[in-house]
C-alpha cells in the first residue's frame, strides 16, 4: 500500500453498510423471538409433535447464528470505521503539517523539505525538522493503519463467509453484540453497538448498566441523562445516609475514663477526613442539581465522582441545555482556571443565556449548548502553568464530541448537526488538544477567548480554517502570560508556555468583543448576557461569525 492510496479513504464511506445491518439485524431479532415463542406441545404429542419440536429447535439455531453472523459484521465494520478515521486523522495531520511549513510529500509517502537549510537559522532548523519528523511519522501510521484495518476487515469477511460466528447466544443475551456496554471502544464502535440494540435491549441494558452507560461516548443524550440523573440520586441517598452516620459517631459525648463506650470511633481523624470528603461530594452533587434544575430541558451528559486520582482528583459533569439528539446546532463550553462542577449552576446559566441568543439567529433551527466540565480544571496559577491538564482534558473532549456526532450518524446520511467547541482561559488550551484530536469534519466551529495559548497554532486544528476564532478584551492580562516561558518541553519554540497565542496567528479570525454599550470587560466579560461578546460567540455557534 503506498500513500496515494488513503488519500481517498473515509469512514463515512461504511455509513450506509452499517446502517443496513443494523436494520437487517433488528428484523432478524423479530423474527427469532418469533420463533422462540412458538408452542408446539400443548396438546400434541408422538412422533409428529416431537418432529414438529425438533424442526422448531433448528430453526431457533438457526436464527442465533443468523444473529451472531450479523453482529460480527456489524463490529468488524464500525471497527474498520474507527480505523479508517485513524488513517484519515493521520493524513490530515501529515497534510496540514506539509502545507504549514511547504513539505513535499511523494507519491510513496516520502516527506522531504525543499528550503535550503542554509536560509534557515538554528531555532528555524530545528523547528522544520521535528514538522517533518512529525509529518513522516504521520505518513507512516496512516499507512500501517491502513494495512492493520485492510487484513481485520478480510478475516471478518472470511469468516462469515464459512458461516463460522465468534459467539452464537440465546436471544436473551443480546446475541451478536456485547451482553453489556464495551470497554475500550471507539466512540464508532459504541454508536454502532447502540443503534443495532433493540429499544426493549436499550432500556434493560439502561437498568442493569447505569454507572457505565451515563459517561460512555457514542449513544444517544437521553439515555445519558437517564443513567446519569440515576445515578447522581443514587449517590446522594448513600453519602447523605453515611454523613448522617459519621455526625452521629463524631457528636457522641466521650465518656469519661473506665466507663465503658460502644463509640471506639470518638473523635477519630479518619472519620473526620471520610466526614468533609463526603461533605465535598454531597455539595457537588447538590451543585449539578441545582444547575439541572434551571432549564426547561437540560441532560445530564457527563457525571464522574471524585475518584482521588490522577486526572479525576475532582468531580467532573457536563450538562446540556436543550436536546442533543435533535439540536441542529451543539456548542460545547471548556471553562478554565479555578472551575470546578459548584460552578454548574453559573455555567449552565450562562449556556442557557447563549442558547437564547443563538436561537434567535438561526431560521427555525435548533441550538443545545453544553457547559462541559470534563477535566480537572488548574486551582491556581501555578498548577495552570503546566499542560499535563490540558492533554488530560483534551483527551476527554475529543471523545465526548466525536460521540455526540456518531450517536447522531443514522442512516448513512450523517449525523445533521453542525458542532462547535468554546474555550475560555485555560480551556481554551484544553480545548485545542481536543479539536486537534477530534476526526476531522466532528467539529465545525471554534472560538477561544482570553486564551494563554492554543496548543502548536491553528494549522493543527482539525476545523475549518475560516471558522476558527479568537476574542480577546484590550484589558485582559491572560494574554501576557504567554510570554513567560518559551520552548518548553513539548512547546514548539517561540511558543509561550501553553502554546502559541492564538491572538497572534493568523489561522484565527479575529471578533471583536467590544461596542459602545459594553461595561463590563476584562477576563471574565466574554460571557456577559446580552453583551456584544455573547453575541459574537452566539454567532460562532451558529456558523454566522466572521
Amino acid at each position: 500500500m503506498i500513500w496515494e492510496d488513503v488519500l481517498g479513504w473515509k469512514e463515512d464511506a461504511l455509513d450506509l453498510a452499517i446502517d443496513a445491518l443494523i436494520r437487517i439485524r433488528k428484523r432478524a431479532y423479530t423474527v427469532g423471538e418469533y420463533i422462540q415463542s412458538i408452542d408446539v406441545t400443548s396438546g400434541w404429542s408422538g412422533a409428529g409433535a416431537t418432529a414438529a419440536q425438533e424442526r422448531r429447535d433448528s430453526l431457533e439455531d438457526s436464527s442465533e447464528l443468523v444473529l451472531g453472523l450479523i453482529g460480527d459484521l456489524i463490529s468488524g465494520l464500525s471497527t474498520a470505521q474507527h480505523g479508517v478515521a485513524e488513517v484519515r486523522l493521520s493524513v490530515s495531520e501529515a497534510l496540514s503539517r506539509a502545507g504549514f511549513f511547504g513539505f513535499d510529500i511523494s507519491a510513496s509517502g516520502n516527506v522531504s523539505d525543499p528550503t535550503p537549510a542554509c536560509w534557515l537559522d538554528i531555532d528555524e532548523k530545528l523547528e522544520r525538522e521535528a514538522a517533518l519528523n512529525g509529518a513522516q511519522r504521520n505518513v507512516r501510521d496512516a499507512l500501517d493503519k491502513a494495512a492493520d484495518v485492510d487484513a481485520a476487515l478480510k478475516a471478518v469477511f472470511d469468516a462469515v463467509g464459512q458461516g463460522k460466528a465468534s459467539q452464537v447466544e440465546d436471544l436473551s443475551d443480546t446475541p451478536g453484540l456485547a451482553d453489556s456496554p464495551p470497554v475500550g471502544a471507539s466512540t464508532q464502535e459504541v454508536a454502532a453497538w447502540w443503534d443495532a440494540l433493540t429499544d426493549e435491549e436499550r432500556q434493560r441494558m439502561i437498568r442493569e448498566y447505569p454507572r457505565q452507560l451515563g459517561n460512555l461516548d457514542g449513544i444517544d443524550a437521553w439515555a445519558r441523562n437517564e443513567a446519569n440523573q440515576h445515578n447522581l440520586d443514587e449517590d446522594l441517598t448513600a453519602v447523605e445516609q453515611r454523613i448522617a452516620e459519621l455526625e452521629g459517631q463524631l457528636n457522641y459525648k466521650e465518656p469519661k475514663p473506665g466507663e465503658p463506650s460502644d463509640n471506639i470511633s470518638y473523635q477519630d481523624p479518619a472519620l473526620v477526613t471520610e466526614l468533609q470528603e463526603l461533605e465535598r461530594q454531597r455539595d457537588d452533587i447538590l451543585s449539578i442539581k441545582d444547575a439541572l434544575a434551571q432549564g426547561s430541558h437540560t441532560q445530564l451528559l457527563l457525571y464522574e465522582p471524585a475518584t482521588g486520582g490522577p486526572g479525576n482528583e475532582l468531580t467532573h459533569a457536563a450538562i446540556a441545555v436543550g436536546n442533543v439528539d435533535t439540536a441542529d446546532y451543539v456548542a460545547t463550553y471548556v471553562p478554565g482556571m479555578t472551575t470546578t462542577v459548584e460552578d454548574m449552576p453559573g455555567l449552565t446559566k450562562d449556556m442557557q443565556n447563549l442558547r437564547r441568543i443563538a436561537n434567535g439567529n438561526t431560521d427555525g433551527e435548533s441550538v443545545a449548548t453544553v457547559a462541559w466540565m470534563g477535566y480537572d480544571a488548574p486551582p491556581d496559577v501555578p498548577a495552570a502553568a503546566g499542560l499535563g491538564r490540558a492533554e488530560t482534558g483534551g483527551d476527554s473532549l475529543a471523545a465526548f464530541v466525536e460521540g455526540i456526532e456518531d450517536s447522531r450518524n443514522v442512516d448513512g446520511q450523517g449525523s445533521g448537526v453542525y458542532q462547535t467547541v468554546l474555550g475560555h482561559s485555560y480551556g481554551s488550551t484544553t480545548s485545542s488538544y481536543g479539536v486537534a484530536q477530534a476526526r476531522p469534519g466532528v467539529v465545525d466551529g471554534y472560538a477561544v477567548f482570553g486564551s494563554p495559548g492554543v496548543f502548536h497554532g491553528s494549522w493543527d486544528m482539525n476545523v475549518p480554517e475560516d471558522n476558527r476564532y479568537v476574542l480577546r478584551f484590550d484589558n485582559d492580562p491572560m494574554g501576557w502570560g504567554n510570554a513567560i516561558v518559551s520552548g518548553s518541553d513539548g512547546v514548539p519554540p517561540g511558543s509561550g508556555a501553553l502554546g502559541k497565542d492564538p491572538y497572534y496567528d493568523d489561522g484565527f479570525t479575529h471578533l471583536n468583543p467590544k461596542d459602545a454599550n459594553t461595561t463590563v470587560t476584562g477576563h471574565s466579560g466574554y460571557l456577559v448576557n446580552n453583551s456584544k461578546a455573547q453575541e459574537q460567540l452566539a454567532n460562532v455557534v451558529v456558523g454566522t461569525a466572521g
